[in-house]
């Protein structure tokens, strides 16, 4: 029975067991990294298997996104949550479900279907095994609750945009004025910002989202939403914190919801470019980095399906691997803006009203009756607008504020589900009309297959804005003035094949191809270019390039912004006391944030001090706190071609604000690390670490024994090995997710890496194991053939029909 809950030894240890729901016996592999190998006879039974897998790994994890996505909060955790439950409810589709099953794969309704049973299997399956359930439950006095096929439908996790940025422009403009952003801001392609007519960008606050992030992020627990927890009240504030930290963690993908985001790598490589002559495909996704992963390995074996790889574990398939045929990885494509923020006027005579084309529109109400724990249930009205989910209403002003989102209105845009095609797709053309329907999250999806091609694919869903004056960046009247004029159909989004270059590579930056013809529907913020810059250095022009190579280049940690400042300082002196070893510490730099770089530490520090003094230089003090730091990019402009506001001798200025930057930087690191420079060494303040949520709460030993080793890690926020950092202590809280580097047509060659284990349960031995690996660089075997997944074999498990 351990075997179950991922509690088994490794060793080839073999369990049966009887389980109503399947027609056929199926077999789970799962090898000595906790990669689950699923071997079914009918497609029925494999996504059955997938989902009582995903469960008996994740459940805890599985039941908190699925309450929280739902808006069933409440029934668990009682009456404080039941508006955190209105809001998710707001954003739940509403449309053809049909339409909306089909659109993801021609069978999705099926598929959905038995992955949501096989989760309920195993959930059946822990009730009456109660000594299998994890310890979250335990601890908090909870039970996991049941799936249907649409609660993998859930929008608010998906990475969408930009009504938070929205907003965020709109007090920039109100604060600095529309010339200021313009030029203070960094817009891809280049557009002349206006606002649109009728809008008062004065009246748009923090409070217009208030709805929106209490759905998408929740709220942190407390004490007493856990009555029936065994444990006493002081311990039950303790755990209260714990699961709030890793709530947030583990369920929010904002790491900074107004800021460029969801920063990615990948890349494929034609065969005349590589040692074997086979393409090579690689990418590694960057999310925020928790206990228990984003990202879940496994691979699905039955009649018309065979595909390995990596997705999310509430959801059925894999988003990026390959099968028997072809490789496909993915990076965020920022071309779609697929939300627009709309502001009514309401009538002061009846608030649920709002103007619409010179007259009264009624809003449509619906009554949402919330379930709570220990209580009777609750009613809410949910608000919606001919345009979407009325997420904020202010009387004051007689205003109110609806979200249009192409999730919420248009069939098939649930995130990756639609990668259900690629898993099956066959070739190029497969894979483009499967591309044509994955239209959440916007997706840079790369291809290889085994005849030699390779391939990219921009995909989206884009809503055609018509007028000139709304370019998608800033709420819009909703008086019927600014409407959608269909989606920009698929067939007409960017895709190439077999480029001339021998490769394609994408990080997330403005990669819209010159002769693209609607590049005024694009979305104006992308990643900045360093990332993809160094890739390009690492490729370009070569040949014989190896898995290895792809490997270390996930793990590259040359900084390109890092190059570019230092080079201001290589001719320049310092007396100030410590900046002098600094400085001499940066002129003789490579440029590489490694863990044993003392350089990299002074860089760290004074980067932010050169951001804080340029943007303090360009953006008025009443504008600083509604704007923030200059981009990085910006910065690096600025310093290039300093002008008067660097004082009557531009570039003396800049070389005095860099050394005084310089100064203030090695203040903070020798307040840290001390003044002895041979203790600078990056790697003693960059890490990854992480700690059960319920650690507070264990005594010492097994809080240990639940948390895993701290380790040094190399990188930074700019480097293609992506290592985003938390200030407060330099623990890496964003970065790779997963890893994979295909030998293409060799498939058994081919190489990934998870983290920090498969499992979320600290008593199996796939609960911490891939973490080293994926700190230090060693990847497991991406197993595909039968032979190799039994010679990697650790347990098995044979579910039986009852």
């Amino acid at each position: 029975m351990a075997l179950l809950a991922g509690c088994a030894a490794p060793g080839g240890k073999k369990d049966t067991i009887d389980m109503a729901g399947l027609s056929q016996p199926v077999e789970l592999l799962r090898d000595k990294h906790g990669v689950t190998h699923i071997y079914a006879q009918n497609q029925h039974d494999l996504f059955f298997a997938q989902g009582f897998n995903a469960a008996r790994d994740r459940m805890w994890q599985l039941d908190l996104w699925r309450r929280q996505g739902e808006g069933k909060m409440a029934e668990q955790f009682g009456q404080r949550f039941v508006d955190q439950d209105r809001a998710a409810r707001l954003f739940l589709y509403r449309g053809d479900l049909q339409a909306e099953f089909a659109s993801y794969h021609p069978e999705g309704q099926a598929i959905l279907t038995a992955f949501a049973q096989g989760i309920n299997a195993y959930v059946d399956w822990v009730k009456a095994n109660p000594d299998q359930m994890p310890p979250e439950f335990k601890l908090t006095g909870t039970e996991p609750g049941y799936w249907s096929p649409q609660t993998s439908l859930i929008r608010i996790y998906g990475l969408t945009r930009n009504a938070a940025s929205e907003v965020k422009l709109s007090q920039q403009i109100a604060a600095l004025g529309l010339n200021a952003v313009q030029d203070l801001g960094v817009y891809e392609p280049p557009i002349a910002l206006q606002v649109p007519a009728g809008l008062n960008v004065d009246q748009i606050t923090e409070a217009v989202l208030a709805d929106y992030n209490l759905a998408r992020k929740g709220q942190k627990f407390e004490a007493a939403d856990f009555p029936r927890s065994p444990l006493a009240a002081a311990q039950r504030d303790e755990l209260a914190r714990s699961l709030s930290a890793n709530l947030q963690a583990s369920l929010d993908p904002d790491l900074d919801p107004l800021a460029p985001r969801y920063e990615s790598n990948n890349w494929t490589i034609a065969g005349q470019r590589t040692s074997t002559g086979r393409p090579i495909l690689a990418g590694d996704p960057h999310r925020s980095i928790a206990m228990p992963s984003l990202r879940y390995m496994v691979h699905l074996n039955a009649p018309g399906w065979n595909v390995i790889g990596a997705g999310e574990p509430a959801l059925p398939g894999v988003s990026m691997g390959h099968n028997d045929r072809i490789a496909f990885g993915l990076t965020i494509f920022s071309f779609a803006d697929e939300e627009d923020l709309y502001v009514y006027d309401t009538n002061p005579a009846n608030p649920d009203q709002y103007r619409y084309r010179g007259g009264w529109e009624a809003m449509r109400t619906l009554e949402e009756t919330i379930p709570v724990r220990g209580q009777a249930a609750a009613t809410r009205q949910l608000k919606f607008s001919r345009h979407g989910p009325i997420i904020h209403e202010d009387p004051i002003r007689h205003k109110a504020y609806a979200l249009r989102a192409a999730y919420l209105e248009f069939p098939g845009t649930a995130a990756y589900l639609a990668s259900l095609r690629l898993n099956q797709a066959q070739n190029w053309d497969q894979f483009v009309a499967g591309m044509e329907k994955h239209y959440t999250p916007s997706e840079n999806m790369v291809y290889a297959d085994v005849d030699g091609n390779i391939g990219w694919f921009g995909g989206s869903i884009a809503p055609i804005r018509p007028r000139k004056d709304w370019s998608g960046m800033l709420p819009v009247p909703g008086n019927g003035d600014f409407e959608w004029n269909g989606f920009l159909p698929t067939t007409s989004l960017p895709k190439a094949l077999n480029p001339p270059e021998g490769y394609v590579a994408t990080a997330n930056e403005y990669n819209l191809p010159y002769d693209f013809p609607h590049k005024d529907m694009s979305a104006r913020t992308w990643s900045e270019p360093y990332r993809v810059q160094r890739i390009r250095e690492v490729l370009a022009d070569k040949s014989g390039l190896s898995l290895e190579t792809s490997q270390h280049l996930q793990f590259d940690n040359l900084s390109i912004p890092a190059r570019t400042l230092v080079a201001y300082v290589k001719p320049l002196n310092s007396t100030a006391p410590g900046a002098g070893e600094a400085l001499r510490l940066l002129q003789d730099w490579d440029y590489r944030t490694e863990i044993d770089s003392r350089a990299a530490t002074v860089y760290e520090f004074w980067l932010p001090e050169v951001v804080k003094r340029v943007s303090d230089l360009y953006i008025p003090a009443q504008g600083r706190a509604a704007f923030g730091d200059l981009s990085t990019g910006k910065v690096l402009d600025k310093l290039a071609t300093p002008d008067a506001a660097f004082g009557p001798r531009p570039e003396q200025g800049r070389d005095a604000l860099l050394l005084a930057a310089l100064d203030d930087g090695v203040r903070k690191l020798t307040a840290t690390l001390g003044t002895d420079s041979r203790q600078w060494e990056w790697g003693k303040l960059h890490h990854i670490q992480f700690e059960h949520a319920l650690a507070g709460l264990l005594p010492p030993e097994t809080a240990k024994a639940y948390g895993t080793p701290r380790y040094p890690v190399s990188g930074d926020n700019d480097t293609v090995h992506r290592a985003t950092f938390r200030k407060s202590d330099f623990r890496q809280i964003s970065g790779a997710s997963y890893r994979q580097v295909i030998d293409v047509g060799n498939w058994d060659n081919s190489r990934m890496q998870n983290m920090p284990g498969q499992s979320a349960d600290p008593r199996s031995p796939h609960y911490r194991d891939l973490l080293e690996g994926w700190a230090t660089g060693k990847y497991i075997p991406m197993a595909f053939s039968r032979e190799k997944v039994e010679s990697e074999l650790g347990d098995s498990l044979t579910l039986q029909p009852r």
